[in-house]
């Protein structure tokens, strides 16, 4: 006859077990709730956009490059480039100016070439902080071994953008008209540029 199993070692193993886990689950927690800790996340820096001046007021010289046409009395076309420089006061929303410009090129005609095409311009626009939309008129001086020279006007319309606090981009169309250039009668003069101007 087999002796009987005690009673109490069944029990025994269950409370030893239990005291075991609830140790193990004691001394885990700090390392649990220190991992349960929230991270700080820092913000990604803002980036700052860099800030060009709205204010015109200063003069300025330039570069620029673009398209001749001659009409009516004298017919041609050729790319141009020339130089600028002027002056400016900004009013608030409205910005005045003087300035002047000379283009030069050879502009072929049937009876010779057109070499240079001067202005003496005032300009009036309005501020759009940036940007300058402006239109501006004056005289002509168009100027040619060939075809002798001559004064007239001109009307223009166009755009100046800021690109930094000291630097830029234009862009222009002008019709400059001559009423009486010699023989040919009344001549016409298109010119579509792109510059750069440095302001000071």
């Amino acid at each position: 006859m087999s002796s009987p199993t005690p009673k109490g070692k069944p029990m025994k193993n269950f409370s030893s077990r239990a005291i075991g886990a609830t140790l193990a689950l004691t001394l885990a927690a700090p390392a649990f709730a220190g991992s349960l800790d929230p991270v700080a996340i820092e913000p990604a820096p803002t980036p700052i956009p860099v800030q060009t001046s709205s204010d015109w007021t200063g003069g300025h010289v330039g570069l620029q490059l673009g398209y001749g046409e001659l009409t009516d009395g004298l017919e041609g076309d050729d790319m141009i480039g020339g130089v600028s420089a002027g002056y400016d006061w900004d009013l608030g929303d409205w910005v005045v100016g003087v300035g002047a410009d000379a283009s030069f090129g050879e502009i072929d005609t049937d009876v010779g070439k057109l070499e240079s095409l001067s202005s003496l311009k005032l300009r009036g626009g309005y501020d759009l902080g940036g940007t300058l939309l402006y239109a501006s008129t004056g005289a002509s001086y168009a100027a040619s071994e060939d075809l002798k020279d001559s004064w007239g006007y001109f009307g223009a319309v166009g755009v100046e953008t800021m690109i930094t606090d000291t630097i830029s981009l234009t862009g222009e169309i002008a019709t400059h008209r001559f009423d009486d250039y010699r023989d040919f009668g009344t001549v016409n003069a298109t010119t579509a540029t792109v510059g750069v101007n440095y302001r000071f």
